[in-house]
């Protein structure tokens, strides 16, 4: 029997156009009016200024009414769906490679640990609703219109996703969509764009999953996601640390990759940490700490811990190390291009090495990559995200790109 991925509901119905919207591009999307009520529009709208995140698709403006058509002006991503990149390599402009693998994987994951936190259930997660963005890799989840409050007991939105992405107890006992099944849904997203093919829905589970990506790096977080038994099956919050550690193990060697996100040193770790960046390199067992770790989800917790607005903080940190690092005194030499005219060397190398480490919590290697994202939270929202990456070859910086986004 096949599983179709077409979405039966009112929403399908509108279309998505690329339209100029206040100085931006944004895709707008139209929405006959007979074909859904104003009430229903306004419920999205709450759901995506509710789900402010850097991996969810943004809401641009108010909902409004023009030639009998609902409209609505969302954030357009410059890059493509996630189907496209699975399973249509030809029409794909994004390569593949283990560490744009683990930079998408845990992108994805992040905005949906976000929407489970808001206590947001999206119901309709498939890769045709996941944008990647060409010059980032950046996942951003799209299509938050079947997507419901779960303190509403699950009734603020019409239970119509797709059957290709339905967890067991969806498909087998015609339960409703909750955060659990978005899990699966996710899991078996995860394992087919890591081994590139279509695996059949009611075969998904941890079995499959071992046998098809064997020692892939994410092939333990995945199995736990696909668990058959919704009570077994881990929530985000579980297993996110499980992918921010595979998207750390993506290269050869073991050494962390981009995409990795941290968790809490222990105290004997921070007692160890060197004061300084200079000269100091991570070793590939030990990340940075943050401020704040994701709360469990809504079944599984007891009190949420209070919030604190921490202002601007280290929220993911990689760094892939093929050569010992340099002394302080080498590594500012091998920062000066050769082509530096106009200004004195001494300025020069003090100028290249600020700004190059800056933002960045440990030292610049001779080869290899550091990787930087952290965002800033306001009233318990994303306001600001950014990231910044630095490439260096042969004791020489060959890439240096520092990445904002804003809300607002």
């Amino acid at each position: 029997m096949a599983y179709s991925t077409r979405t039966i509901a009112a929403g399908a119905f509108g279309k998505v156009y690329k339209e100029k919207y206040d100085d931006t591009w944004a895709a707008i999307k139209r929405v006959p009016q007979h074909l859904i009520s104003k009430k229903d529009l306004e419920r999205e709208c709450q759901v995506y200024n509710k789900a402010t995140h850097p991996n969810i698709v943004k809401l641009l403006g108010n909902i409004t009414l023009t030639d009998s058509k609902w409209v609505l002006p969302l954030e357009f991503i410059f890059g493509e769906d996630l189907e496209t990149t699975i399973f249509k390599a030809s029409r794909s402009k994004i390569q593949l490679t283990p560490s744009n693998k683990g930079t998408i994987i845990l992108g994805m994951c992040e905005g949906l640990l976000h929407l489970h936190l808001k206590d947001i259930v999206h119901q309709d997660l498939k890769p045709e609703n996941i944008m990647v963005e060409h010059a980032t890799n950046r996942a951003v989840i799209i299509d938050l219109g079947l997507a419901k409050f779960f303190r509403n007991g699950l009734n603020s939105a019409i239970d119509m996703g797709n059957e290709a992405y339905s967890a067991p107890e969806v498909l087998q006992r015609g339960s409703q969509r909750d955060q659990r099944s978005d899990v699966w849904a996710m899991g078996k997203i995860i394992a087919e764009l890591c081994a590139r093919i279509r695996l059949h829905t009611p075969s998904v589970c941890p079995a499959k999953v071992k046998e098809t990506l064997r020692d892939q790096p994410h092939c333990h977080a995945v199995c736990r996601m696909v668990e058959s038994d919704p009570t077994l099956r881990a929530s985000m919050a579980g297993v996110i640390n499980d992918i921010r550690r595979a998207g750390g193990s993506g290269s050869t060697g073991g050494h962390p990759t981009r995409g990795h996100l941290p968790e809490r040193l222990t105290k004997p770790e921070m007692r160890n940490r060197s004061p300084s960046p200079i000269g100091r390199t991570l070793s590939p067992k030990i990340t940075l700490p943050v401020k704040r770790a994701p709360s469990p989800s809504r079944w599984e917790r007891a009190a949420s811990p209070k919030r604190e607005n921490a202002g601007l903080h280290p929220q993911a940190v990689t760094h892939r190390d093929r050569s010992p690092s340099p002394r302080p005194t080498e590594k500012i030499q091998a920062l000066v291009p050769a082509a530096a005219t106009g200004l004195s060397q001494d300025f020069m190398k003090m100028m290249l090495y600020k700004e190059a480490t800056k933002d960045l919590p440990c030292g610049l290697p001779t080869t290899g990559v550091v990787t930087v994202r952290h965002f800033e939270e306001k009233d318990g929202e994303v306001e600001t995200w950014g990231q910044t990456e630095v490439t260096t070859r042969g004791g020489r910086i060959v890439k240096y790109d520092d990445v904002r986004f804003k809300n607002k």
